[in-house]
């Protein structure tokens, strides 16, 4: 019984950075399109782009990663932005000291921030939301 288990998290983790590979493409993508387009200062794009891929890691990890379709979008959404509003922070913040002190490209630098601040703080604290809620619908099926 336990190789399923380790199956079926190994398939979870694959999700999970999956949804989390494409909320950086609409971070970066939103990102380049705000600074390079529109000539929007880095430090100012930075805001919409984040919230744009935010938004992508909390449904694609509910509805995808985690399976989890219960109505329990209320808790589970303020609990996620609870969690993300550190990990915002510490995004605004460490680009913004990067970008005013260093000469480096603005994406690959915001590639290894976000992936910085996602891997140390926002995946361990965020998915203990969804796997309590995989955990509860696994109950629900009578699954053990």
């Amino acid at each position: 019984m336990e190789k399923p288990d380790r199956l079926a998290r190994l398939w979870l983790v694959v999700r999970s950075l999956s949804v989390g590979s494409l909320a950086t493409l609409f971070d970066l993508g939103t990102l380049a399109l705000l600074v390079h387009t529109f000539g929007l200062d880095p430090r100012l794009a930075s805001l919409p782009a984040l919230s744009i891929g935010v938004v992508a890691q909390f449904f694609g990890n509910k509805l995808f990663a985690f399976q989890d379709y219960r109505a329990d979008w209320l808790r589970q959404g303020l609990l996620f932005l609870a969690v993300e509003a550190l990990g915002f922070v510490a995004n605004l913040v460490l680009f913004h000291v990067a970008v005013t002190f260093t000469p480096l490209p603005i994406l690959p630098m915001r590639l290894a921030i976000t992936s910085l601040v996602y891997f140390g703080l926002c995946l361990p604290l965020w998915s203990r939301i969804f796997s309590n809620a995989a955990s509860s619908s696994s109950e629900l099926k009578g699954e053990s």
